[in-house]
């Protein structure tokens, strides 16, 4: 069974992949390891993300434990390409290394590239529909459903951020100004969309922070979208699947009017 199961990813996938994943899952490792011997000082949450979001960078191999016929066994490798970067960027950049703070914008370009990724993801998932439910369909509106599956996403990520400094003493939305200055090194560090003058700024910045996230996870959207309309890489070419599913369905209407 194991056999079967790693000839089954290594033949969905290219060696220069495998390669290019488990290059960025040994940093990710490193600095969990890292980490788990500072955690007495800085505590266990860094590495325990850190852990969450390495489980995330195998998802391609996970899928692939489901059964045939489920929906995540369609999706192709070409996915983690995307995801496990945004991961590793995440969790190893932004928080290992600290570049949330110590890059300007770098949670802003995260959010417009994350956006860009979602929006990826669901064309992915339209298309792992479609093969599952043998349904073709046009790549405009795979397109366009895979925007509002981005939506979807960056919508449940706002919520968490709310959530966990509302219930549980978080800071992801920024609410607290004078701890923002603090880790970005200066008020000049801090990001601001829309400038706001000093009497506005301490009232306004949570907003302003969610604002800008949802502007430009909007952008990052567009963006894909723009592409994929451009260039719908499932739709196309020897792979295109709605020809893959409609000469499944003519194989199969042939083969039953010979029963």
């Amino acid at each position: 069974m194991i056999k079967t199961y790693i000839k089954r990813v290594t033949s969905m996938c290219k060696p220069w992949q495998l390669v290019y994943w488990w290059i960025l899952r040994i940093l990710m490792i490193g600095g969990i390891i890292l980490r788990l011997f500072e955690a007495d000082s800085l505590g266990m949450y860094q590495p325990l993300q850190m852990a969450a979001n390495l489980v995330g960078m195998f998802a391609f191999e996970i899928f692939q434990i489901f059964p045939e016929k489920t929906l995540f066994r369609k999706f192709s490798s070409n996915f983690q390409n995307f995801t496990i970067m945004s991961f590793f960027l995440a969790s190893f950049g932004g928080a290992f290394l600290n570049f949330y703070y110590l890059i300007p914008m770098y949670d802003k370009v995260l959010h417009m590239a994350g956006c860009m990724v979602g929006v990826f993801m669901g064309y992915e998932l339209v298309c792992a529909m479609q093969l599952r439910d043998k349904q073709t369909c046009s790549p405009k509106i795979a397109a366009l459903a895979a925007v509002g599956v981005a939506f979807a996403f960056a919508t449940g990520w706002e919520i968490f951020e709310f959530v966990f400094d509302q219930w549980f003493g978080g800071d992801a939305q920024h609410w607290n100004l004078e701890k923002a200055i603090e880790e970005a090194g200066g008020i000049e560090n801090v990001f601001m969309l829309i400038p706001l003058d000093a009497e506005r700024l301490e009232a306004r910045f949570a907003i302003m922070d969610t604002m800008a996230d949802t502007i430009l996870n909007a952008i990052g959207a567009v963006i894909m979208y723009i592409i994929l309309k451009i260039y719908p890489y499932r739709h196309k070419g020897d792979n295109n699947i709605n020809k893959l599913i409609t000469n499944e369905l003519d194989k199969n209407t042939k083969e039953k009017s010979f029963i």
